[in-house]
């Protein structure tokens, strides 16, 4: 796979293909192995399992198969259109599947924010025939700005349904607040304004402010180049994990334990790439050893965020032609 976005174009050709790509997206990074601090093969927390992520994962399957193909044989003339589309109503609806079918909690509701917007994005690709990168990077972009205020209510309550852990409180809008809801309807309060209002207080808000920056303009080539450079994919899905980590403070670290403890968790990252990850006999020592004192603190230190943009970064190579 190219490394030149300006020449890469959707290698799938049907809503089969994107559906498979959303499922092993999925199931690449939890496989992903030992990423310090997650669950993961050899990793359970105490009450959320890796056999918990993969009913989980096999859950929400149907749910994201029903949006590519509503989005498909909807038309599209013009953005009234796009609002159609129903982010938050999907949300609520994979939120729902994925607690019903697994008793470790929330272990996907991050998975589900992250992957939607560039599912529809790939979706419009294969509907309107545009397949170019920047087409997608486009797409992306007019599915979070037409979003409607009651895409971000149906936000809430899937937030609510799911009940994450490391929510904290805000001044605004807070999940918790009764008049939460009011305030979103009275302010007109869609997905791109809601997220840009948390951008600094949360990686997945800051994407989706951003048109998925981080995902697509930093993290999809750093994988694509980790994979051509070694072509090992645990190599490239971990790697990435920990690039995405030397760089960028996981806000869910933030919020359980503090900006200290975050930093503290990055610059072991970077340390850690500094011997080339875990390509190298150091740096997979490193590796271990990061895992076992971040699994210490019983979930206060998963860099969960992170885990859920490697997701995104995974589907997007996947889309664009990376096979395994």
């Amino acid at each position: 796979m190219s490394v030149n976005r300006s020449n890469v174009r959707l290698s799938i050709k049907s809503i089969e293909d994107l559906t498979i790509c959303i499922n092993v997206a999925s199931l690449l990074e939890l496989a992903g192995w030992p990423k310090p601090g997650n669950v993961h093969r050899t990793q359970d927390f105490q009450d959320t399992k890796f056999e918990h992520f993969l009913a989980g994962i096999a859950a929400i399957q149907p749910s994201f198969k029903s949006l590519c193909e509503k989005i498909y044989q909807s038309s599209y003339n013009n953005d009234e259109d796009y609002k159609s589309i129903g982010l938050g109503l999907f949300y609520k609806r994979a939120a729902k599947e994925m607690m019903k079918w697994q008793g470790g909690g929330n272990v996907l509701l991050g998975h589900i924010l992250i992957l939607v917007p560039l599912i529809a994005a790939a979706t419009l690709c294969l509907k309107q025939n545009k397949l170019k990168f920047k087409d997608f990077k486009r797409f992306v972009l007019k599915v979070i700005d037409e979003s409607t205020v009651e895409d971000t209510l149906n936000l809430y309550e899937a937030i609510r349904i799911c009940n994450p852990g490391g929510l904290g409180k805000i001044e605004k809008y807070d999940i918790n607040n009764d008049n939460s809801i009011r305030e979103i309807r009275t302010d007109k309060i869609n997905l791109k304004k809601i997220f840009e209002l948390f951008k600094e207080y949360d990686l997945l808000s800051s994407e989706y402010s951003t048109g998925f920056s981080i995902i697509l303009d930093e993290g999809l080539p750093y994988f694509i180049n980790t994979f051509n450079q070694f072509n090992n994919l645990n190599i490239t899905t971990v790697n990435t994990y920990l690039k995405l980590l030397s760089e960028h403070l996981d806000t869910l670290i933030i919020r359980k334990s503090g900006r200290e403890a975050a930093f503290y968790v990055t610059k072991k990252a970077m340390i850690i790439l500094e011997h080339g990850g875990i390509s190298s006999e150091k740096g997979l020592e490193l590796t271990f050893k990061l895992d076992a004192e971040l699994q210490e603190k019983k979930g206060n230190l998963n860099p969960g965020a992170t885990a859920d943009l490697l997701a995104g970064i995974i589907f997007c190579a996947l889309i664009f032609g990376l096979r395994i």
